[in-house]
C-alpha cells in the first residue's frame, strides 16, 4: 500500500454526515437488511472525486488504477454493516478497486493497515520480492507490524497471481523508461519505489 495524505472533509459530507449516519442507523434498526445509500448524489460524487484525487486514481489498498482498469468504487474500511456509525465518516472511506473490494467484502480486523495513518510507512510492514512480484511480511519488524501486514495481505488478496504478474510487468516498464517516468502514472507505486 502506498502512503496516502487525506485532505479535509468535503463540505457536503462534513455538513451532513451526522444526520445521514443517524438516518442509516434508524433504517438498520427497523430493518437489519436495509441497504446503504447516499442521501445526495452530488455529495457522493464530491466525496468520490476527493478520494480519487487523494490517491491519483489508484486503489488505496493494492494501488492499481481505478476507472480505466476497475470501476470507481468506495470502500468502507470498517464495513458499514458492522459499524453503521462510521458509514459516512470521511476517515473510513477509500477509493477501492473491484478486486480488493471483492476480496475484503465485509471482513474487518482491528489489525488491518490504513494507508492514510500518519505513522504508516510501507517499509515498516512489507518487503518486495522483485523475482516473483510478491509483497511479503517484513521479517525483521515488530511482531505487531508483522501481524498487521499478514492480515492486510490476506484480507485484500494482495498476492493473487495476477497481481504479482502485473507488478513485475509494471516494474519492467518503469525500468525501461528510466528517469523519463512519473511514478503516479504507474500502478503499484510502492513496489516500484522500494
Amino acid at each position: 500500500m502506498f502512503k496516502l495524505q487525506r485532505g479535509s472533509w468535503p463540505c457536503c459530507l462534513e455538513e451532513h454526515h451526522q444526520d445521514w449516519t443517524a438516518r442509516y442507523i434508524i433504517a438498520r434498526s427497523q430493518n437489519p437488511a436495509a441497504r446503504f445509500r447516499w442521501f445526495s448524489e452530488a455529495c457522493y460524487q464530491a466525496v468520490r472525486t476527493a478520494l480519487l484525487e487523494m490517491t491519483q486514481h489508484h486503489c488505496a489498498f493494492c494501488d492499481g488504477f481505478i476507472g480505466s482498469e476497475s470501476r470507481e468504487t468506495l470502500e468502507h474500511f470498517k464495513p458499514k454493516s458492522q459499524f453503521p456509525v462510521s458509514a459516512f465518516d470521511w476517515g473510513n472511506l477509500f477509493p477501492c478497486c473491484d478486486m480488493c473490494q471483492s476480496q475484503k467484502r465485509e471482513k474487518y480486523h482491528a489489525a488491518l493497515i490504513k494507508p492514510d495513518l500518519s505513522n504508516y510507512n510501507f517499509d515498516d510492514y512489507f518487503i518486495c520480492n522483485f523475482d516473483n512480484g510478491e509483497v511479503a511480511v517484513a521479517p525483521d519488524r515488530l511482531a505487531e507490524n508483522q501481524y498487521a501486514a499478514s492480515i492486510t495481505l490476506e484480507t485484500y488478496g494482495l498476492n493473487l497471481p495476477m497481481r504479482k504478474k502485473e507488478r513485475l510487468r509494471q516494474l519492467r516498464i518503469w525500468h525501461a523508461m528510466g528517469n523519463r517516468a512519473e511514478l503516479n502514472e504507474f500502478a503499484y507505486r510502492y513496489f516500484l519505489s522500494s
